[in-house]
């Protein structure tokens, strides 16, 4: 009989797996005036105050020039968004490799291979997704970004198993 809570890992990954992937493509489908902390920044820090904090850096972004100096703006909200796409794909990735995983510990390249291949996919479909939001545009190099979140996230999610198995060995 200890067989009987072999579900309940892959249920309670699986349920933590669709609530975040919900939240997600909530926020994909929103417009990009409805996802905008620039006036939130507006509110709370003058133009001034931001530009003598902020270093004088100018990124290029596909078609786009964000200049910290010339609207600090719209610059912090660039940096959080992208800094976003980091974070949202990195705990996709960690959810979804713990879900796989869950369903058979001993296939880890597996479930790391199949992680990867997800974590391309799903990306370009939000991205593709947000061709349909108001104001938004889809872009390759988005899903490279998410890509990229996704692996830090599936390298973070290793090593605290790594690390969880060498503190398991030690007490031993």
């Amino acid at each position: 009989m200890k067989n009987n809570g072999r579900w309940l890992p892959p249920l309670l990954w699986g349920i933590l797996l669709a609530a975040w992937l919900t939240l997600v493509f909530v926020f994909s489908s929103q417009s990009y005036e409805q996802q905008s902390i620039q006036p939130l920044l507006l509110r709370f820090f003058s133009f001034h105050d931001l530009v003598r904090w902020l270093p004088d850096i100018t990124i290029k972004y596909q078609y786009t020039t964000v200049n910290s100096h010339s609207n600090p703006y719209k610059f912090i909200e660039f940096l959080f968004r992208k800094g976003a796409h980091l974070f949202v794909y990195a705990t996709f990735a960690a959810l979804f490799f713990m879900f796989v995983r869950s369903f058979n510990i001993r296939r880890v390249f597996r479930a790391i291979l199949a992680t990867l291949l997800v974590v391309i996919a799903v990306p370009a479909a939000d991205e593709w997704n947000q061709l349909s939001s108001e104001h938004r545009t889809g872009n390759t190099t988005d899903v490279l970004l998410d890509f990229t979140g996704g692996c830090i996230g599936l390298s973070v999610c290793l090593l605290i198993l790594a690390l969880a198995r060498v503190w398991k060995l030690l007490r031993k």
